[in-house]
């Protein structure tokens, strides 16, 4: 009989155990629908009531830049809406890591320059969509009974902006996932088929994800007839995370009535990114020590 009561207690503990676990799975479940919720109202200020104030993210930004950045976000895309999924939750006593992935979208404007007539005009409108798709870890921490978001790492990220003519292009651009600092590695353009009619320009360039971030400058080349654009370059020694860009322009080029004076328009702009993650250079293993144990004689 004793041991039938010690059987039943054990099993109740597991049961109630197997419950808190479940029960934290669901909350933190709850805060990451209610946080894409309030993402989408842009509602900032509830935004920050999931997160730590000692929050900072694997690419370095604090709780001040992070939001600081989420406002300008919302402010330069006032209708961008967000989709995230939950992929796993996995709970380690009070810490948890959670697998997601997010979809963004957004429709844009931009103002281009044109030349007609031999005269500059300055009111050629493109619309445009931006659209962004990230693969992460979120880290939370409980703190009495409230699960908070202290910390972020992004596995991959890819987004592109598109406008005018551009829309109906087919491009990517490719680049590795991660690399060590101070790596060479290429950058590629590729657009399958070009579109007839335009003079297709672009650059390639890598920049460090900081805040603010540096605006990109490049010289612009012809892209081939194949499509293809590449560019190698060298990851920064900084053991900063890096983007990898390309900026395409679409021209079009055609005769007045009178075919006394060439016109030039601006007729597509995209500019597409992907996340390079950038290893910095550690000495964990002791080289030493790893050579010898190499060189050893087999028994």
């Amino acid at each position: 009989m004793k041991k039938l009561f010690i059987i039943f207690v054990l099993f109740l503990i597991t049961t109630l155990n197997v419950q808190a676990k479940v029960s934290d799975k669901t909350q933190i479940r709850q805060l990451l629908n209610d946080l894409n919720k309030y993402s989408n109202t842009h509602n900032i200020d509830a935004i920050k009531k999931f997160y730590s104030k000692d929050y900072i993210s694997f690419d370095g930004f604090n709780y001040d830049a992070f939001f600081v950045s989420i406002d300008e976000t919302f402010k330069s895309y006032p209708d961008i809406s967000y989709k995230s999924k939950i992929k796993s939750i996995n709970i380690f006593g009070d810490y948890a890591a959670v697998e997601m992935s997010d979809k963004s979208t957004s429709e844009k404007q931009t103002t281009t320059q044109a030349i007609v007539e031999n005269k500059p005009v300055l009111n050629n409108e493109l619309n445009g969509i931006m659209e962004s798709k990230s693969h992460y870890i979120t880290y939370l921490k409980k703190s009495g009974n409230k699960w908070l978001i202290y910390s972020d790492s992004i596995i991959a990220e890819e987004t592109s902006v598109k406008y005018g003519t551009a829309l109906d292009v087919d491009m990517k651009i490719s680049s590795p996932l991660s690399v060590n600092e101070g790596e060479e590695y290429c950058i590629k353009l590729n657009v399958p088929s070009k579109p007839k009619g335009s003079i297709m320009l672009a650059s390639i360039s890598r920049e460090e994800i900081k805040y603010p971030p540096n605006i990109p400058s490049d010289i612009f080349r012809k892209v081939p007839s194949d499509g293809i654009l590449e560019r190698v370059v060298t990851s920064n020694k900084n053991g900063m995370n890096e983007y990898s860009l390309a900026s395409v322009g679409l021209t079009e080029i055609s005769l007045n009535e009178e075919k006394t004076a060439i016109n030039y328009r601006m007729s597509g702009i995209a500019f597409l990114m992907k996340r390079v993650n950038v290893n910095p250079i550690k000495n964990a293993a002791d080289k030493e020590y790893i050579k010898k144990q190499l060189n050893k004689e087999p028994l």
